[in-house]
């Protein structure tokens, strides 16, 4: 039985892994009528990888865990194969930034994030041990699909994820947990909603992450992963098996009783020319797989409705850089260094050089920009970084120079999560023939996401019961 007529109409709007994802899933569940419409010239969203010298890069999305069950599932049907990730190493730059010095990320992590104070090992592996068994017993409330649309019944997780740790006295953890939190863009511990740091510290990720290498890697396998050919590339062999229309410039879309209307553009080949052509297509379903802040809305030509209106008003997100070179005479130890203790925000907090084994210079900088910093200023920044670390910028070699600003992390604050943001959210779906997906609907990491697309497709169009 489903709820849906498997000959509907669907349009899926963004090409990313919540939308590619979703019409993965309406086709295992026998629609064939669904349409991804993207807006680029690629596929992927914040999953966007390139090739330098025949080896991927990830740009965006990179990891994959031991979590990451049902997009490994996927990659496995699509033949996206991985490979083992090298262990990390981190940086340790002196307050005048004249000097460094590469250490183990495990001796970085010895020592409290707000004090300054050293922590003994001993200390260090109770606190991680502990917080295995707390997070273990939360799994039926954070692991559980559609979770956040119910986690207001929990106002104890409602907090900060700083406040969550003083509470259950694991802040020992907190220089470990700043890595995967902070330096990869989902904002500082004291900011962070408890929810999305637990959702995203699984017991399958951070187990690995503490003690898989050894003794245990025998057990759980070796994570982290990447893809080979890069994680965009897992997302263009799900679009070869989906219908994905890119370059499509939506000018209008209207709701109604009857369905949804959507006005566009896009190019067409004529001979060895592109013309434009204005189309307006007529769908059952919309299914709203891109960023749900205000202004999407507004490119979309698509008027908020007062629950729309309500939500999206207060989701937050943090803005984020990539910035790569190619830099000669640089060697790191490990192709993964963290810069602890995190700097201030506006400089680079992470450096990698995946393939410096093989001879790739190939350099990748991750930063949070100020409000007000300029690309440029982020570049120069990213430069300075480069020569204290006793590299040389090879300017010679542009193609291997790129530079992206993100709009990332759609997120609420702990206050709104305790209010009952998610449970409106959910309350949502359906409502004018539209349902979401993505970042904002779940926590903007590819696997919740993936998880959340296959839980939406269940209930809502295959009437599946959890």
């Amino acid at each position: 039985m489903t709820t849906i007529d498997k000959n509907a109409s669907i349009a899926i709007v963004g090409a990313g892994p919540a939308g590619l994802s979703t019409a993965w899933f309406l086709g295992k569940q026998g629609f064939h009528n669904v349409t991804v419409l993207e807006k680029l010239g690629q596929i992927g969203g914040l999953c966007n990888s390139i090739t330098v010298d025949g080896l991927s890069y990830d740009l965006g999305a990179n990891y994959v865990t031991w979590a990451y069950e049902e997009t490994l599932a996927i990659a496995r049907e699509v033949g996206a194969t991985t490979y083992e990730e090298k262990p990390y190493t981190s940086i340790d730059i002196a307050p005048d930034r004249k000097t460094f010095k590469y250490r183990p990320l495990s001796e970085a992590a010895l020592y409290n994030a707000y004090t300054g104070a050293p922590i003994s090992l001993c200390s260090f592996l109770a606190a991680a041990t502990r917080y295995l068994y707390l997070r273990r017993k939360l799994s039926a409330i954070i692991d559980a699909p559609g979770y956040l649309a119910t986690i207001h019944e929990h106002p104890e997780l409602c907090v900060t994820f700083r406040e969550w740790l003083d509470q259950h006295g694991l802040i020992d953890l907190a220089t470990l947990f700043q890595f995967p939190i902070t330096i990869m863009g989902y904002g500082t511990l004291d900011e962070i909603a408890a929810p999305y740091a637990l959702r995203y510290m699984s017991v399958k990720t951070f187990f690995p992450m503490v003690f898989g290498r050894a003794p245990f890697s025998w057990i759980v396998g070796s994570w982290p992963r990447r893809f080979t050919d890069g994680f965009q590339r897992l997302w263009e062999r799900v679009a070869w098996r989906v219908d994905v229309r890119l370059n499509v410039n939506i000018q209008k879309i209207t709701r109604g009783a009857g369905g949804i209307q959507i006005d566009m553009e896009y190019p067409q080949q004529n001979d060895n020319a592109l013309q434009i052509v204005k189309d307006t297509q007529r769908y059952d379903y919309l299914i709203l797989a891109c960023p749900l802040m205000p202004p999407v809305f507004a490119q979309l030509g698509l008027l908020r409705n007062p629950d729309e209106q309500y939500v999206t008003d207060q989701i937050q997100f943090n803005p984020y850089c990539m910035t790569t070179f190619w830099i000669d005479k640089m060697k790191m130890p490990d192709p993964i260094a963290p810069i602890l203790p995190i700097p201030a925000p506006g400089t680079p907090w992470a450096v990698a050089r995946q393939f410096q084994d093989n001879g790739s210079m190939f350099t990748q900088f991750y930063t949070c920009p100020t409000p007000k910093q300029t690309n440029d200023q982020v570049i120069t920044e990213v430069r300075g970084l480069a020569k204290l670390l006793d590299g040389q910028i090879d300017d010679s070699q542009s193609r291997w120079h790129t530079f992206d600003r993100f709009t990332y992390f759609q997120h609420f604050t702990p206050a709104a999560i305790k209010a009952g943001i998610y449970a409106r959210l959910a309350d949502m779906q359906g409502k004018d023939r539209t349902f979401y997906v993505g970042g904002a609907t779940d926590f903007e990491l590819v696997e919740p996401i993936v998880v959340h697309s296959k839980y939406i497709v269940g209930k809502h169009f295959a009437g599946m019961q959890r």
